[in-house]
């Protein structure tokens, strides 16, 4: 978080459904490499499908799979990742604002 941080060139493509317009593929390549931290390379796939949340009637495109590699001093890497089991939650947004526990008695005081 204290060291030093570089410009990162990228360049991506998306896939769009045609019917629905909803985002079903992103893909992000590093342009070029960043010679000071030695990335060569870097790249990253995610697929995007329909979860449905049958408790709330709500469907969202949510990442299924993601894919990256990278070449980094020296090591290629690959890893795949696979996303399931979402959950949905809500926070309620109404605020109540109550005078604290004893705040009467501490006015009422001399």
């Amino acid at each position: 978080m204290d060291g030093q941080s570089y410009p990162v060139a990228m360049k991506g493509r998306a896939w769009i459904a045609a019917d629905t317009f909803q985002i079903t593929r992103l893909e992000t390549d590093l342009i070029a490499p960043i010679p000071q931290i030695r990335l060569a390379a870097d790249h990253t796939a995610t697929e995007y499908a329909p979860v449905q949340f049958k408790n709330r009637k709500v469907d969202m495109w949510l990442p299924q799979t993601a894919e990256v590699y990278y070449d980094w001093r020296g090591k290629r890497v690959h890893m795949r990742h696979s996303f399931s089991k979402y959950l949905l939650f809500s926070v309620d947004d109404k605020q109540k604002i109550f005078a604290p526990k004893g705040a009467e008695e501490t006015r009422q005081s001399p």
